[in-house]
């Protein structure tokens, strides 16, 4: 990701640290939860159905908590918000733990702590920046993502032999167990700072129609930089046609490495771009043409491409996939610190919905039309005039406008 000095000098800043391993062992933990429940809902429904139905919760919540709740962030102290949502999520996934819980009640549970993590998530990312010093902020958001990546990756790795070995009740557990343990290191290592809109005035304008929603639409760079990041509804395609792409290339049992690539290929994306490009500027640069990059190996696809092209083709695309982390970072640097927590709100519940429904209309396209490699030829096409249009957009506003002020 970034030179052995780079993260040495991001571990030793103490506040960066806690929330760092929070972040990570939590995200863990998570996937531990979300495998446990919904073993937990098969054993007792025998309806993959039900199953499927559980799984897709983990990620509904967050498209209502996202806007309704970011504010939360920007109204009260950060650090407060934090700790306070995490010790809610661990009492309610502990309560999720305990034998005999009817399902219903689970799934209740389950749906207000994903709708709590909203708040959580939107304080985190709006504290960065606040906790870093400006030259380590690119970097600490660097470490941010990758290390949430492999944290998915091994959390996911390990949920199906613990879970099968251990039960579901002690997995359940473990995660409740992390929430506590992000809380104590919020608690110990991140200072008290004053919140960034305690009047509620940024709010107050967002209710208006001129707050955050307003910025993002109006402020050009910030609506460049978003529509880039928007793109990820084109890139996550080829993860939703995973099963159906495998098959037709007669290797069904590459179903979970076709899966794999994206996270794993992106955090080597992000480690090479870092390396190479020190300069934060010069990454800024870059976001254009890796986000056309990310999208233009698709497109090949409409060769009918064997297995091993298919996956050096996703491997390119998941690796251009880094300009994600410098665009995060750019976004949230322009960002006025009073709209920083409602802002975060809305963007993860675009990204959400920009992913499920391109992954959803790529089934759809590709049933069809009865073709699975021009379904993803065409969404690479489409795909790379709305990163050409977005990346024209990107450098007009960005070489017009100073980098470091937004004015609302």
């Amino acid at each position: 990701m970034t030179s052995g000095g780079t993260i040495r000098a991001l571990v030793g800043n103490r506040e960066f640290r806690g929330m760092w391993l929070g972040s990570t062992v939590s995200t863990a933990g998570d996937q531990l939860a979300a495998v446990a429940l919904s073993l937990l809902v098969f054993e007792r429904t025998k309806s993959p159905a039900w199953t499927a139905l559980t799984w897709s919760l983990t990620l509904l919540p967050s498209l209502v908590s996202g806007p309704l709740l970011g504010w939360i962030a920007d109204r009260f102290p950060r650090r407060t918000v934090m700790i306070c949502c995490a010790w809610l999520q661990a009492a309610l996934v502990g309560l999720m733990a305990l034998p005999g819980v009817p399902l219903w009640i689970m799934i209740v549970l389950l749906v207000v702590v994903l709708m709590i993590a909203s708040p959580f998530l939107a304080a985190q990312e709006a504290s960065l920046p606040s906790v870093l010093p400006e030259k380590r902020y690119d970097d600490g958001v660097a470490l941010f993502g990758t290390s949430v990546d492999v944290a998915q990756m091994a959390g996911l790795a390990a949920a199906g032999f613990l879970v099968t070995s251990a039960g579901p009740h002690l997995a359940l557990a473990i995660d409740a167990a992390s929430f506590v343990l992000v809380a104590i290191l919020v608690q110990t290592s991140v200072r008290f700072r004053p919140a960034a809109d305690p009047l509620g005035s940024a709010l107050r304008e967002t209710e208006a129609g001129r707050g955050a929603f307003a910025l993002l639409v109006t402020e050009p760079r910030l609506r460049s930089l978003m529509g880039m990041r928007l793109l990820a509804g084109i890139a996550m395609v080829p993860e939703g046609l995973a099963v159906p792409l495998a098959a037709s290339l007669d290797a069904v049992w590459a179903v979970g490495l076709i899966l794999a690539i994206e996270p794993a290929a992106n955090v080597l994306g992000v480690a090479v771009l870092f390396r190479l490009v020190r300069d934060p500027a010069k990454r800024e640069r870059l976001i254009g043409p890796l986000a056309i990059l990310s999208l233009a190996p698709l497109v090949m696809f409409a060769l009918d491409p064997n297995l091993t092209w298919t996956i050096a083709l996703l491997v390119l695309a998941g690796m251009a996939g880094a300009y994600h982390t410098p665009a995060r970072s750019a976004w949230m640097r322009i960002l006025p610190d009073a709209y920083r927590g409602r802002a975060y709100g809305i963007a993860r519940t675009a990204l959400r919905t920009s992913q499920g429904g391109g992954m959803a209309l790529a089934g759809v396209v590709a049933h069809a039309i009865g073709s699975v490699t021009a379904t993803l030829a065409g969404a690479g096409a489409i795909g790379l005039l709305l990163a050409g249009q977005a990346t024209v957009a990107w450098n007009r506003a960005r070489t017009r406008t100073d980098p470091n002020t937004v004015t609302t």
